[in-house]
């Protein structure tokens, strides 16, 4: 009987575990993960801090309990220290017994996720936290409740840095945030996203720019400018890194940052080796260029794809990634969607800008919705997307990447039938006059 080893529960590796068992009832399953706890949702994890997700419990999808009665073996606390792929073998540390074992593979499955970013004036200070896993999540409860604290500095303008604002705000917490640029959240243009500073400050909170902390000493934190403030719980959300350092000798290709590069299979350059989830770099499916994506979908879909090679069906392919993303900021809604501004940059292209409100104008509550389009010059494709409004954003990205998949361009925007009453959008909604828009100006550029 075949035997496949995933290294990392997770989303990548828990999905692929079950798909996998799925379909084929014989192989032998193994997971090792180096953490306490498997297959949780970790987007979530903000939104029980502000207690929309009322317990904790609803977070865990899947314990070793559960995968036990799929006949798959679970162990956590257990960290692979290496791989070896010549003899498909994989060390493994026991780390709460403290002993190495070693176990072979078939078919090995990586999905090793990314850590934080450490920030050097936090280390060893016990009031600063990062959120990353349920484990996280629990000593940030536990701080909260024990010591009663009415503060809090948030650092770093990502995912995690801008949910745990909101959140904490939820809480009830006075919150203040620390970030190294004056611009904020690095996926949306810079005249975007002024709203976000505006927002803070609207709802109390201290907003300090173009700063870090330098050093921690009894809850008060030391800023590059020389400002001394209350910092009785930290959070910092500075970005991940990939884990991949155990793979350093085992003949599997990384890139220079540490990524997995996988084919269209979810294969790495070893045949039976496969890889999924933050830590791979793939391929964008609109452009011929490589990305990296650390979001949810991907792993979702790799883990779908890669259960079903192992099987047997070579027809399974993964066909890249738009990064379509979205998150939520108190009232806004900012949602993006393929290049990076940075890397459209090297496009020949234009942009298409419409602002117009969410639903008839005459409608008591309708609002503004933001739509920005980076078009390829040569084709009309649809390099890069921005979404940004309070209501509709999320109905806009989606429409936008089915679009996109199924090939169409920014022109065809305007042939879009959109279902139209007046409490839901306008007769041409705001995709459609971007699609016009666009038209326009091929029509300038071709004459």
């Amino acid at each position: 009987m075949p035997k496949a080893i995933i290294i990392g529960g997770v989303a990548g590796g828990a999905t692929a575990a079950s798909q996998l068992r799925r379909i084929d009832e014989t192989i032998d399953i193994t997971i090792y993960d180096k953490g306490r706890d498997i297959s949780f949702g970790n987007c979530g994890l903000p939104y029980n801090i502000g207690g929309e997700v009322s317990r904790r419990e609803k977070l865990i999808a899947a314990t070793p309990e559960s995968f036990a009665e799929k006949n798959v073996d679970v162990y956590t606390r257990h960290e692979v220290m290496s791989v070896d792929t010549d003899k498909n073998t994989v060390m493994v540390k026991d780390t709460e017994e403290n002993v190495e074992l070693e176990d072979s593979y078939d078919y090995l499955i990586l999905s090793p996720g990314a850590a934080p970013r450490t920030v050097p004036a936090l280390l060893d200070v016990p009031e600063a936290f990062v959120l990353h896993t349920l484990e996280d999540l629990d000593l940030i409860q536990a701080h909260i409740k024990m010591t009663g604290v009415n503060k809090a500095v948030v650092i770093g303008a990502g995912y995690i840095g801008l949910e745990m604002i909101e959140n904490l705000v939820e809480r009830g917490l006075d919150v203040t945030f620390i970030h190294r640029r004056e611009s904020i959240y690095a996926p949306l243009e810079d005249d975007l996203s002024e709203f976000f500073a505006a927002e803070m400050e609207s709802r109390g909170i201290t907003v300090k720019l173009n700063t870090e902390i330098v050093e921690v000493n009894g809850g008060i934190a030391t800023l590059t400018n020389g400002e001394e403030i209350e910092a009785p719980m930290i959070i910092a959300g500075i970005g991940i890194l990939p884990q991949t350092k155990f793979l350093e000798t085992s003949g599997i290709k990384l890139t220079e940052t540490g990524l997995i590069p996988v084919d269209s299979t979810g294969c790495t350059n070893i045949d039976n080796v496969f890889a999924l989830g933050d830590a791979i770099e793939t391929t964008y499916q609109h452009v011929d260029q490589k990305t990296n994506v650390a979001l949810a979908w991907g792993a979702h879909r790799m883990a779908f794809v890669i259960s079903h090679q192992i099987s047997g069906d070579k027809s399974a392919a993964f066909e890249g990634l738009l990064g379509t993303n979205i998150m939520r900021f108190f009232d806004y809604d900012i949602a993006t969607l393929g290049l990076s501004e940075k890397e459209v940059s090297d496009y020949d292209h234009f942009i298409v800008d419409h602002k117009q409100r969410n639903k008839a104008g005459y409608m008591e509550g309708s609002i503004p919705i933001q739509v920005r389009l980076y078009v390829g010059r040569n084709d009309g494709r649809i390099l890069r997307a921005s979404v940004v409004g309070k209501e509709g954003v999320d109905k806009r990205i989606d429409i936008l990447a089915a679009h996109i998949r199924l090939g169409g361009t920014a022109m065809d925007l305007a042939n879009i039938e959109i279902a139209y009453s007046p409490p839901y959008s306008s007769p041409k909604s705001v995709l459609n006059m971007a699609g016009y828009k666009t038209i326009e100006k091929m029509k300038k550029l071709n004459e």
